[in-house]
């Protein structure tokens, strides 16, 4: 019989003794049965959750206790058991243990396994190794801060929260479920496998980026709101201030107030394009004439030609979207003479690729061509290719651009899956 039986079964007599004593206490006392019955319940649940306290209590102590001992053992030195209370034997164990592996390791000379596990030791990342079995093998002291569990090498994964998933990642625990950067990759040692698992905290990160996103909005929307709203307010400055209004003069301004505001509609309104993407609806359909209807933003003398397939599969409504925000932007940096557009449709196996290549300028600043709110035209929001690159994201699918060197323009690759 083990330790663990004989506690849990000496509680439990302890319990039902005193359960026995209140019982015969209300007999003598001449209570009725319902007051013996709910004294007995109200007794029963007290005892219950005492026993289970001090089980958990003394369970937990001796899972950390052996928990320090395994990392003791493998040589780390920086971190230490959860204290006891008083000066119990459990403290004392912890402090015996402490100082024989204090002795043991002046004494051992260092191993290549050694400097391999007080390498992973000293990182900040949480990292867990686990075998075949998903049983763990190895866990460093950031991982143990980090759950505020008893790791015990050869016990389960499940046994410390972690998750065994069906898709990727294979492994998963809800604590790392936030601002966490997790991997669990598989390698062989020995003919037998293993998983790495490790979490980065990247909360800090996370809160960079989102301060530069939120400096770069309130600088493109300032920029966009002044260029509009300061002439709207001259010109309508300057009709107030006349004595007499010109009807010809009122329709002038009026008109170009109104060119500004729509202007400024247009913006915003393709800014909430950017951030309110619903799920695309996938279906086949012909890309020729998607391409005709995207067409009418660009000048008459653009020429256009399809190459490849004529059926695509994909959002056609999201789609429009890409390749009107593409035709606009070839039309606003074309330099020539003529547009020339050429648009490549193709399939390989299960993968959709749709290539676009003009003959204009290309990119000025390749690297930040795909930034959000950056652009290097005068009357551009850097939101046309954020909104394009979003929807094949949307598919599945990634946007890349490229300069068309030594010809010239640009080339915008496209890919995604055709099944949904």
């Amino acid at each position: 019989m083990t330790h663990e039986s004989k506690l849990v079964i000496g509680l439990a007599i302890n319990s039902l003794i005193i359960l026995l004593l209140c019982i015969t206490l209300g007999i003598s006392l001449d209570w009725s049965l319902l007051a013996i019955a709910t004294t007995s319940f109200l007794t029963l649940f007290i005892l219950s959750y005492i026993s289970i306290k001090i089980f958990k209590l003394w369970q937990t102590s001796l899972m950390d206790l052996t928990c320090y001992t395994q990392l003791l053992a493998e040589g780390v030195g920086n971190i230490a058991p959860k204290s006891s209370s008083g000066d119990g034997l459990i403290s004392q164990l912890q402090l015996e243990i402490a100082q024989l592996a204090k002795t043991n390791h002046s004494t051992q000379s260092p191993s290549s396994l050694l400097m391999l596990s007080s390498m992973m030791d000293s990182l900040p990342i949480a990292i867990c190794i686990f075998d075949q079995q998903w049983r763990l093998s190895y866990r460093n002291p950031a991982m143990y801060q980090q759950l505020k569990l008893p790791l015990l090498i050869g016990s389960h994964a499940t046994d410390s929260g972690f998750r065994l998933n069906k898709d990727s990642p294979p492994l998963s625990h809800q604590y790392f479920d936030g601002n966490w950067q997790v991997e669990c990759v598989s390698y062989h040692d020995n003919g037998q496998q293993q998983w790495l698992y490790t979490a980065i905290n990247i909360s800090r990160s996370l809160q960079q980026h989102e301060s530069i996103i939120q400096q770069n909005l309130i600088r493109v929307f300032s920029h966009e709101l002044r260029n509009s709203l300061t002439p709207m307010a001259s010109m309508t400055d300057t009709l107030l201030c006349s004595d007499h209004l010109d009807q010809e003069q009122a329709r002038l301004v009026l008109g170009r107030i109104h060119k500004r505001s729509s202007h400024l509609l247009e913006f915003i309104g393709r800014y909430a394009d950017l951030s309110q993407l619903s799920e695309p609806n996938l279906a086949w359909f012909d890309i020729g004439n998607l391409i005709d209807e995207a067409a009418t933003v660009l000048a008459d003398s653009t020429k256009i030609n399809i190459k490849g397939e004529s059926q695509c599969f994909g959002d056609i409504a999201q789609l429009s979207m890409v390749f009107t925000n593409l035709f606009t932007n070839a039309q606003q940096a074309h330099a020539q003479s003529a547009l020339t557009i050429e648009v490549v449709v193709y399939r390989q196996e299960q993968q959709q690729f749709v290539d676009v290549i003009d003959n204009g300028c290309g990119f000025a600043n390749l690297e930040n061509a795909l930034t959000p709110f950056y652009s290097t035209k005068s009357n551009g929001s850097g939101i046309g290719l954020s909104l394009c690159r979003e929807i094949i994201h949307q598919h599945g699918g990634e946007l890349t651009v490229n300069n068309n060197s030594p010809a010239g323009g640009a080339i915008i690759s496209m890919n995604w899956p055709t099944t949904g």
